[in-house]
């Protein structure tokens, strides 16, 4: 018995081979159903002046200055740097018309699918939110889909999904995106491809911008480029129309956020710090350092001190008691750092009555200068 058309050759003569293959040979027919091409709707070929005089309005931006309605946003991060809990807290804050991390947000419709966290940890969450940011206890406008035990790929859920977002989403967030890889190779930039097409084709369909999380690869993050920490083939650093990146700072629980934009101006990186449950901007830092490999992270860095100042005037006392009470913090160590700035008039000054403000002031999550203004008006009436 022959093994293949070699042995075949070599036993029988080509001539022979060929005449078999000739003889023998027959067209395999699949199913029509199976290979008969699937016709694909496109739009039009138009010319330019069409399209100018068909004036195309740009979508209203659920992010300002970072994101439009019908786009992709990937927040990339290291494992356990909080994804969820700043996914979360944007979206309560989009479901609201609140400012995010100092970006001011219009007001829109949003659902949360949620793959990884059990129902009974999801509303934690939103209850420690909400006490944290009281402006963000209005929950009218914001959904939750809990599919927790029901990962599938996001082929098969996509039809699903798109039936929920018939009611008027602006704003779809998916945690964790690996959930919905099905079968798909997170290194194979093909099938990566797919699946931010899939992602696509909702946000087109559903007019509503889609947000999801992606981890880092191993190693040090902080010599490569922002957009290539990434973990998998790439793609999440070319695809997205708008891509945060989230790398460890010197300070203790504190990120530098790089932001690459497809429609925007660019912007300068900045840092959030962790002030549980949230993570808040913190102008004071420098985004450049960043941890690196080996580095001992600094555990109460002198922007602390200033963070729990805020926009208030404190004695050193006072100031001393908020901040040890805030941080835990020692006394003698906000002495330490306090030594630090007491006499740099760019940090900190002391009025007449001996208390400190500080010169470029943190401002607190929500706070409103407008609504801030009133009230002290309100007070001295």
């Amino acid at each position: 018995m022959v093994k293949d058309a070699t042995e075949y050759r070599d036993a029988y003569g080509p001539d022979n081979l060929f005449e078999d293959i000739k003889n023998n040979s027959r067209t395999f027919t699949a199913k029509q159903q199976n290979t008969e091409a699937k016709k694909v709707e496109l739009p039009p070929i138009i010319n330019a002046r069409d399209l100018i005089s068909k004036n195309p309005q740009q979508p209203p931006q659920l992010i300002k200055g970072l994101l439009h309605q019908g786009s992709k946003m990937v927040l990339g991060g290291g494992s356990k740097s909080y994804k969820t809990w700043s996914l979360l807290d944007l979206g309560m804050s989009v479901s609201c018309g609140q400012p995010w991390w100092g970006f001011d947000t219009n007001k829109a419709k949003v659902l949360y699918i949620n793959l990884e966290l059990p129902d009974w940890s999801f509303k934690e969450r939103i209850d420690d939110i909400t006490t944290a940011r009281p402006e963000l206890h209005k929950l009218d406008n914001f959904d939750v889909w809990n599919l927790r035990g029901h990962s599938a790929s996001f082929m098969q859920l996509r039809p699903a999904i798109v039936d929920q977002v018939k009611q008027g989403y602006g704003l779809i967030i998916i945690d964790p995106i690996y959930k919905v890889y099905g079968g798909r190779d997170e290194n194979s930039a093909g099938e990566m491809g797919e699946l931010l097409n899939e992602i696509e084709a909702l946000a087109v369909k559903s007019g509503a911008a889609v947000v999801f999380g992606a981890h880092f690869s191993k190693g040090n993050q902080a010599m490569k480029e922002s957009i290539d920490r990434m973990s998998g083939s790439g793609v999440f650093a070319r695809d997205p129309d708008t891509i945060l990146i989230m790398t460890k700072h010197e300070a203790e629980d504190t990120y530098t956020v790089d932001a690459t934009l497809r429609n925007f101006k660019p912007i300068d990186p900045f840092c959030v710090q962790r002030v549980h449950p949230l993570m808040e901007r913190n102008d004071t830092l420098n985004p450049l350092k960043l941890k690196k490999s080996g580095m001992k992270t600094e555990q109460y860095p002198v922007a602390m001190l200033l963070k729990s100042l805020g926009v208030d005037e404190l004695t050193t006392t006072e100031w001393q008691e908020r901040t040890c009470e805030q941080t835990g913090m020692k006394p003698r160590t906000f002495m330490a750092k306090f030594a630090g700035i007491k006499d740099d008039p760019n940090t900190v000054t002391k009025n007449g009555a001996g208390k400190w403000r500080a010169t470029s002031p943190i401002y607190p999550a929500g706070w409103n200068a407008k609504t801030a203004n009133e009230t002290e008006v309100q007070k001295c009436n």
